[in-house]
Formats: structure tokens, C-alpha cells, sequence
């Protein structure tokens, strides 16, 4: 057993160096001041070691001071909020901003990585450069032979599980649409305030952080950030610790921000609609997500995980209604999203816990 936590009471994350689910998860626990080690262990996944031991079969991992192992960031976030409540949560007070957070969170996680991952394994540039920045964090020092050949094997692995991923040719242009308005949104929102829904930043900053963090790395994706969102590129800088980093959530009475408010555009128009297509194509059991969106075509394998994400968001709007968002359903409506947000007969009971103590089941973007 390893010392866990690196002392009593502190959490270990067991991460990489471009994973933007384990900086997501990082900046959570930096920023609500949880005791934690930063741990990139050597040797990458499937390797044997501590990752292959803690059986999730993707990172981030953590590990809990009991022992434990938990995966998947959502799911540990929302955990930690019960383990430490109170504590500079990232969760807002108030139901509707909290729900909104858990939409663009939402969003973040499943539809802003695809772009990210495409440029990241498209140019030459792109995928000889991220390569080696990876395996030179998972490695470290190494003869340099050694060191080349275990790149090669990473970059032909890694486009080969993006090329089962989709169409990917088909789906570039959309993908790609989508990435500079986010920039847009956030370099809007940060006119008027700081983050999505105040001083302080919520569980929908971390979750576009971590997709930004690594966007702001690789080579073409991080020229258009810089060019064309350098607030949003500082912005990605200070998200990195935001330990000392005090604010207020902000006033019910006060209007959502510019930014907010294009996200929201940006996932009814798009987000939504393809999650919908994805859940019923899993439940026909179809291969295959086939859609029409914004008058660009997406052809993506359907992903079983996705649909358990949809249900998820329309629990947690479901919650923010009975406990007084009324002013939800309007705003959701105004976006195209509430329609499809909406929880059929039986489909909240049928839904498995979300839980951090599952088995991971997204290894191949995590």
C-alpha cells in the first residue's frame, strides 16, 4: 500500500500531463484549498503500477485518504462537494446558476474535447509536438531512442482511436466552428465579470478550463486562443491555482452575462441536439450518430457513456425546478434547450448513480 495521500487526510491524484480531465480535477481541489499531491506515474496507462492496480482503466484516479480509488471528474467533484461542504464550493447557491453550471460542465467535458482533440492529432505540428510533450511528462528521463520509439507508438495509438471515434473529415468543420466561439463567449463574460456567474469560479469554469488548458498548449489550437482571446488566455493562466482567489457568487436579481448567455446559444444549437441524437441512437442500439446541425453533418459512433450524461442533466434540471428555478424554464426555452431536457416516463429510475466509484469508461479522451 503507498502512503496515502501523502500524509492523513490528504488526496492523491494520480494524473497526466495532457489530460484535461486531470487538470480539470486538479484545479478543483487547488481551488477549494483540499489538501491534495499532484502524482503523474511513471510509465503511462496499461503499464502496470499504481493505475493498473487501482483497476479504472482512465485518468484522473484519486485516491482518498481511506484508500480508496475514485475516477471520473464529475462525479469525484460533485463528491467532494459532499465530503467537504461548505468549503468554497463550486456548486453556486443559487438552483438555476447551479444548473446552468452542470449544463456548461456538461457541455465542456463531452463536446469542447472533441475539437480539442482534433486539432491535437491533425497537422504534423500538432500531433509530433503533443506527442512528445505527453510521453516526456509520463516518461521522464529516457535515452533519447528509447524515448522516440515509445512516441511513435503513443501518436499512431492515439490517431488510430480517434479514427474509430467518427468521421473525422466529415465532422471537422463543425467541430472546428464551435471552438472559437467559446473563445468568444468567455472573452465576452470576462467584460462583466470574472467568471460564468460571479467573482468566484463554479463548476462550469473548471469543466471549460480543463478543455482550455490544453487548447492553450497545442500548437494551432493555442495561435487561435492567442490571437484571438488573449483575455481568455490569461484567464486559462490564473484558473491553474486559483487557491487565493476570493468572490461572491452573483445576485439572483442581476442578468446573466454575455457569455453565459452565447453558450447557452452555443449548446442548444448544437450540444444538446447531437446528445439527443446520441441517446436514442443507443437505445435503438444503431452504431452510428447521424445528424445535420447548424447545416454541417456529424457522424460519430454512439457512445453509451453520453446518454447516461443526458439523463443525468435532466435530473439535475428536474432538481433545480423543485427547489424554485422558474426562471429556467423560460431562459432554457429562449436557447432551444428545454425540450430536450425533459425526462420521459420511468427514465430518471432508470438511471445508475453517478457515482466516482465506478469503473472508468472513457479512456480514450481522458
Amino acid at each position: 500500500m503507498n502512503d496515502v495521500a501523502g500524509g492523513e487526510g490528504r488526496y492523491r491524484i494520480l494524473g497526466g500531463p495532457g489530460s484535461p480531465y486531470s487538470l480539470k480535477l486538479r484545479a478543483a481541489l487547488r481551488y477549494r484549498r483540499i489538501p491534495h499531491n499532484w502524482i503523474v506515474p511513471q510509465g503511462y496507462l496499461g503499464d502496470g503500477g499504481e493505475l493498473k492496480a487501482a483497476d479504472k482503466g482512465m485518468i484522473p484516479v484519486m485516491q482518498l485518504p481511506d484508500g480508496r480509488y475514485w475516477c471520473d471528474s464529475t462525479p469525484m467533484i460533485l463528491a467532494l462537494e459532499q465530503r467537504h461542504p461548505g468549503v468554497r464550493s463550486l456548486l453556486p447557491d443559487n438552483p438555476s446558476d447551479r444548473f446552468l453550471a452542470l449544463l456548461i460542465e456538461d457541455f465542456a467535458d463531452e463536446w469542447l474535447v472533441l475539437p480539442l482533440f482534433d486539432y491535437r492529432w491533425d497537422a504534423e505540428a500538432d500531433q509530433a509536438f503533443c506527442a512528445r510533450r505527453q510521453m516526456a511528462g509520463w516518461l521522464g528521463a529516457m535515452p533519447g531512442p528509447e524515448f522516440d520509439a515509445i512516441v511513435a507508438r503513443f501518436r499512431e495509438r492515439q490517431t488510430g482511436v480517434l479514427s474509430r471515434m467518427g468521421e473525422r473529415e466529415v465532422n471537422r468543420p463543425l467541430l472546428r466552428s464551435t471552438y472559437p466561439e467559446v473563445l468568444a463567449a468567455i472573452e465576452a463574460q470576462l467584460g462583466v465579470s470574472r467568471f460564468l456567474f460571479g467573482g468566484r469560479p463554479s463548476i462550469g469554469d473548471i469543466g471549460l478550463f480543463g478543455q482550455l488548458s490544453q487548447l492553450a498548449i497545442d500548437p494551432t489550437a493555442s495561435a487561435i486562443m492567442r490571437r484571438d482571446a488573449i483575455r481568455t488566455f490569461q484567464w486559462v493562466q490564473d484558473m491553474y491555482d486559483a487557491s487565493g482567489i476570493e468572490g461572491a457568487w452573483r445576485e439572483p436579481s442581476q442578468a446573466l452575462g454575455p457569455g453565459v448567455e452565447n453558450l447557452l446559444a452555443l449548446i442548444g444549437q448544437v450540444f444538446l441536439p447531437y446528445m439527443t441524437a446520441n441517446a436514442a441512437a443507443v437505445r435503438a442500439d444503431r452504431p452510428t450518430v447521424e445528424i445535420t446541425l447548424r447545416g454541417l453533418p456529424l457522424i460519430a459512433r454512439a457512445n453509451s457513456y453520453r446518454e447516461l450524461c443526458l439523463g443525468w442533466l435532466k435530473v439535475a434540471l428536474a432538481r433545480a425546478l423543485a427547489e424554485g428555478a422558474a426562471d429556467l424554464e423560460p431562459l432554457l426555452r429562449r436557447h432551444g434547450c428545454w425540450d430536450h431536457l425533459q425526462l420521459a416516463p420511468g427514465e430518471a429510475e432508470s438511471l445508475p448513480e453517478l457515482s466516482p466509484e465506478s469503473t472508468g469508461r472513457r479512456s480514450a479522451f481522458h
